[in-house]
């Protein structure tokens, strides 16, 4: 799979973006923005928001933009992989309220899987609502870190990362540190507190993973 996955487009400047954040309030607690942070060098440039978009070249995922996420000080914390489906390239005609898309959501701590689906309910069929169905999952026997110490101590390497891997990840991101290190993607602001950059400006075609 990491052998297939690339920059999409190829366009590290096109495709990613990075941002660190202002004075804000996080959880009724009020930051200085990251650059004002005592011991923080301002003219290094560091980003605490990074995003881009990869395309894998199999068939199974062909034309399908995969979109990561990561920042600090944000509204919230989520760690999540959201798989957002196709929607029909038609409707029954007088069929209202298909303006969200299905999506299914794998939470990582809390582990959690939600789907978002639209469906008529009660009252009249033509018009859908979408829905939110939510399940939790308890807690393992080990926390996280126990279970891959215990991997390791069995010779399971599921939960590992092997050295071919960990190359293949910075061959992926290595076009986008060059593009950033030479100034070529520009270093966006956003407060803290907030979802931070604006979600739509590196959405694809509908479908894909974010």
């Amino acid at each position: 799979m990491l052998r297939a996955t690339r920059l999409w487009d190829g366009d590290p400047v096109r495709w990613s973006r990075r941002a660190r954040y202002t004075a804000g309030e996080v959880d009724g607690r009020r930051l200085l923005g990251y650059a004002d942070e005592a011991g923080i060098d301002a003219t290094r440039g560091t980003e605490t928001l990074a995003e881009l978009v990869l395309a894998v070249d199999t068939w199974r995922w062909a034309g399908v933009p995969f979109r990561l996420r990561s920042g600090k000080a944000l509204a919230g914390r989520r760690k999540e992989a959201v798989i957002t489906f196709r929607q029909p390239p038609r409707v029954p005609t007088g069929l209202t309220g298909y303006e969200q898309p299905d999506r299914l959501r794998i939470g990582f701590g809390s582990d959690r899987l939600g789907l978002d689906v639209n469906i008529n309910g009660p009252g009249n069929p033509l018009e859908l609502d979408q829905v939110h169905l939510v399940a939790d999952f308890g807690p393992g026997e080990l926390p996280p870190y126990g279970e891959v110490l215990r991997g390791a101590f069995d010779g399971d390497p599921t939960l590992s990362v092997r050295g071919d891997t960990a190359e293949d990840c910075w061959r992926i991101v290595e076009p986008v540190l060059d593009a950033w290190r030479a100034g070529k993607v520009p270093l966006q602001e956003y407060p803290a507190g907030s979802q931070g950059l604006n979600e739509s400006l590196l959405a694809p075609a509908p479908g894909g993973v974010i």
